[in-house]
This record gives C-alpha cells, structure tokens and sequence, in this order.
C-alpha cells in the first residue's frame, strides 16, 4: 500500500471509531515516509482520543520538529493539552497557531477559552472578538462571549 492509501485507511478506521487499528495504519504510513506531517498529526490526534496524551504530544512534537511553522499542528496540540486541563501548555500552542495564521477565527475562539479557564477574561474577551470579527455567524463564539463578559461583571463587583 501506498502512503496515500495507508492514510485513507486509518481515516476511515478512525471514522468507525476503531482508534486502535486507525493508529496501525498511520503507523504504517509512517514507516513508508516519516517526514509526512500529517501522518504525525493523525497519530497524535488518534492518540489523544485513547486517553494516551503524553504520546500524542510526542508525536506533536515529531511532526514540529519536520515543519515547525505548521499552524495546524501547533493547534491540534493545544487542542490535545485543552482536553485534559494543561491549560497554559495550551494557551502556548493556540497562541503559536495565531502568530502562523492570526485569520483564522476557530485559533482566536480557543485562545479565548483557554484565557477563560486561566481567568485571563478580559484577554479572553478580545480574542473572542477577534474571532468573531473573522467569522461573525458562529454562535458558538457568541454564547461563550456572553459567559466571559459575565464572568468580567462578577469580577468587578
């Protein structure tokens, strides 16, 4: 199989929620070509969904070390580092992802909830308004919006 086929087929394992062989053909793929970030990145993420987050950030780091400027890797660890409450290893990483790619509202949403979770909620604020001028119709980025300006109220009551 080819690189190309060995990663289709741990999408569609991954889809059908069968991780354990999902990460067998990213294996794979990655004994055919390791110096495919995307490969890494699958593996990681897959990783991350088995609770294995300390290998999923080994693999991050891996495919950070083949292209250190990869915005998408630098969120997806964030991502990864969020999920299980390393709230400031994950503000590091979503705030790399912006300074590779600062148009990109999904970056500026997470950084703004990372900033919540770390009572930062007036930077959390403006990222969240970053986000929201970048992508006005997500109202997710509304309703968490609403819940850090409220947290700011409290605060300066």
């Amino acid at each position: 199989m080819k690189f190309e086929e060995l990663m289709e087929k741990g999408n569609q394992l991954r889809k059908e929620n069968k991780y354990e062989e999902a990460l067998d053909a990213y294996q794979a793929a990655l004994k055919f070509d390791s110096r495919r970030t995307e490969a890494w990145n699958m593996k990681a993420s897959t990783l991350g969904l088995l609770n294995e987050t300390d290998k999923a950030i080994e693999c991050f780091d891996k495919s950070l070390e083949i292209e250190w400027e990869n915005d998408q890797t630098w969120f997806l660890k964030g991502m990864t580092l969020f999920a299980v409450n390393r709230f400031n290893e994950a503000d590091s990483s979503f705030d790399r992802a912006i300074n590779l790619d600062p148009h990109n509202p999904t970056y500026w949403k997470y950084e703004g909830m990372v900033l919540s979770q770390l009572n930062h909620n007036a930077d959390a604020l403006k990222c969240l308004d970053n986000a929201l001028e970048l992508n006005p119709d997500d109202e997710s980025i509304l309703v968490f919006r609403h819940t850090v300006v409220e947290a700011i109220e409290k605060e300066e009551m």
